[in-house]
């Protein structure tokens, strides 16, 4: 119909209401806020929108195109007012331009104007359709969800119930939920893998081992709330708990995870509501249900801990992470996860991308670093993040490095199999997300490379002076990017330069003996944790050393984030100062 309503426009005699224009890629229609002209008929082409706000110096793209059969500037010609937005194409445009004096002339042509003005309400149709679908999309998004609302009740109601019990019998209930979950490990470990398609089975049973029994260790005869400090410096602190705490779970540990930040909470007299990645949604929902059920035995509010049966969404995520009633978020996972948690107007704690650099410095005991990286990043097939991911290694150690490390299960990629690893895993910029978790044995099968030996870990060389090779970004998988080192400000630099593209805050670790050695190596990186002479997947955590034992990783402002610690209960509670006048 209006193909055909089109053609009438331009016969005898409404031809001379229009004039023909051609315009090119990225020309412009009309200028916001120049006045208004007249309107552009789109015969061709496309035309888009685009704002700029000169006050505050930025710019944005109208969220809509406009196509044939299309009226660009109808409004503002109508309206009789000046431009709202610039109109540029986005490909070679054809129009019939209708000026200004020409649509006053065509008010006198009863034929000409009933044409016009049907083509010109279904433009404004369709504009309007948009505009309606934005409106309701944020009205919707401003609207409460009604299980939301009950979830968030219910997690209020328990929080006010666990103040009445005693600080012994807290402790008891962390032991029981974390030797019941221990003792589910097992179960857990397999639907893990399961269902991520992540990981080692038993390797999965040893991290739940250690996020349940271990972490129930460091809590267990620990200062809760109510507790009253000794005086110091004319100032004694009680602690006090937050409320409601909304946990995010990732997929690389969604059962440890979950164990953490129940324990945590529990010590620490706050309710949590878990939001688990979708990949690892039915075993957090299983986990939940365990630890439930334990807190029903003990007669404690079993809605401490909860996990929504709504879907695993933004939309839903974003309405517990908002709700007036949530009083922190404990975010544990990616990027774009962490931002959200931030943005919420919500008092949050999140954790950043890993991308461990590791110097292997002349004069450390090879054996026993290689050893502990391969055994590290092997561990369940690569995927906790602070793992190591690039290898600087002394070029005087090389050979013997290299040597050990083929004798403990790695192997390096030769030229044509390290193009393959491009081309098949690295084609986009970053590890494809189909192989995080696999092991190297799958991932060599698939690229056809083979070895006499078992595939622990695969070795890809990298030119210190290629920053943009993509093996220098994370790698939740058992590869490591090798790079050989001349001297100490190389190692220095490209340690720097790693971090600066990514991993910034988290973690960086160093094989040495030399003191002085580490030292400017931890001067140099940019990050909150430097491991030394130990592994990355056990030492990030806490297992090798004195930090505290932790899945929730801080990597402080340089990770954009708020914190630089191990996070542990004491970040869920709120501190009372009651300060003597001196």
């Amino acid at each position: 119909m209006l193909i055909s309503t089109l053609s009438n426009l331009v016969d005898t005699p409404f031809k001379n209401f229009f004039k023909e224009k051609n315009f090119h890629a990225g020309e412009l229609l009309f200028r916001q806020s120049d006045p208004v002209d007249g309107c552009h008929l789109i015969l061709k082409g496309s035309v888009h929108g685009f704002v700029r706000d000169h006050k505050l110096e930025r710019q944005a793209t109208l969220n809509v195109d406009f196509g044939a059969q299309d009226i660009v500037g109808i409004k503002d010609l109508i309206e009789n007012q000046n431009r709202n937005f610039s109109a540029i194409t986005s490909g070679n445009v054809r129009t019939f331009f209708l000026s200004k004096k020409s649509f006053h002339q065509m008010q006198n042509n009863e034929r000409a104007i009933s044409l016009f003005y049907k083509i010109a309400l279904n433009s404004l149709c369709k504009q309007t359709r948009l505009l309606d679908e934005h409106m309701a999309s944020a009205a919707l998004m401003n609207s409460s969800i009604p299980e939301v609302n009950f979830t968030v009740s219910n997690a209020v109601l328990a929080h006010h119930e666990i103040g009445v019990f005693s600080e012994q019998w807290i402790d008891q209930l962390i032991n029981d939920v974390a030797i019941e979950i221990n003792k589910n490990a097992n179960t857990l470990a397999t639907q893990t893998v399961l269902e991520s398609n992540m990981g080692i089975q038993q390797h999965k049973i040893l991290k739940i081992g250690l996020g349940s029994i271990e972490v129930a260790k460091t809590l267990i005869g620990k200062e809760g709330v109510g507790s009253i400090g000794k005086i110091k410096n004319g100032v004694r602190s009680i602690n006090s708990s937050m409320g409601v705490v909304f946990g995010m779970i990732p997929i690389t540990n969604p059962v440890e995870t979950i164990v953490f930040k129940f324990l945590s909470c529990l010590k620490s007299r706050n309710a949590i509501i878990i939001s688990s990645h979708r990949k690892g949604r039915d075993v957090g929902l299983k986990t939940v249900q365990i630890i439930q059920a334990l807190l029903k035995k003990h007669g404690a509010p079993i809605n401490l801990i909860q996990a929504s049966s709504l879907p695993a969404n933004r939309i839903v995520t974003n309405a517990f992470m908002s709700h007036k009633d949530v009083n922190f978020i404990l975010a544990t996972g990616g990027p774009s996860m962490v931002k959200s948690a931030y943005s919420s107007g919500t008092p949050a704690i999140g954790v950043g991308r890993g991308n461990a650099p590791v110097w292997v410095c002349e004069g450390c005991d090879i054996l026993q670093a290689t050893q502990q990286i391969i055994n590290s990043k092997s561990f369940d097939n690569g995927i906790v993040c602070g793992s190591e991911n690039n290898l600087l290694v002394d070029a005087t150690i090389l050979d013997e490095f290299v040597t050990c490390a083929k004798n403990h299960g790695a192997i390096i990629l030769n030229d044509v199999e390290l193009q393959l690893l491009h081309e098949e895993l690295f084609s986009r910029g970053r590890l494809d997300s189909f192989w995080v978790g696999r092991s190297a044995e799958d991932i060599c099968k698939h690229l056809n490379i083979q070895r006499d030996n078992n595939i622990k870990l695969i070795l890809a060389r990298v030119e210190k002076d290629n920053l943009n090779s993509p093996l220098l970004k994370e790698k939740l998988a058992p590869i490591l990017s090798l790079s050989v080192i001349d001297n100490t400000q190389q190692a220095l630099t490209l340690a720097k330069n790693i971090l600066k593209r990514e991993g910034a805050g988290h973690t960086a670790i160093i094989h040495c003996k030399d003191n002085a050695l580490i030292e400017q190596y931890s001067q140099a990186v940019d990050v909150n944790r430097i491991l030394v002479n130990t592994s990355g997947t056990q030492g990030c955590i806490g297992t090798t050393n004195g930090l505290e034992l932790s899945w929730t990783l801080g990597c402080g402002t340089q990770g954009g984030g708020s914190t630089s610690d191990n996070v542990n209960y004491r970040h869920l509670m709120n501190v009372k100062r009651i300060a003597y006048a001196q």
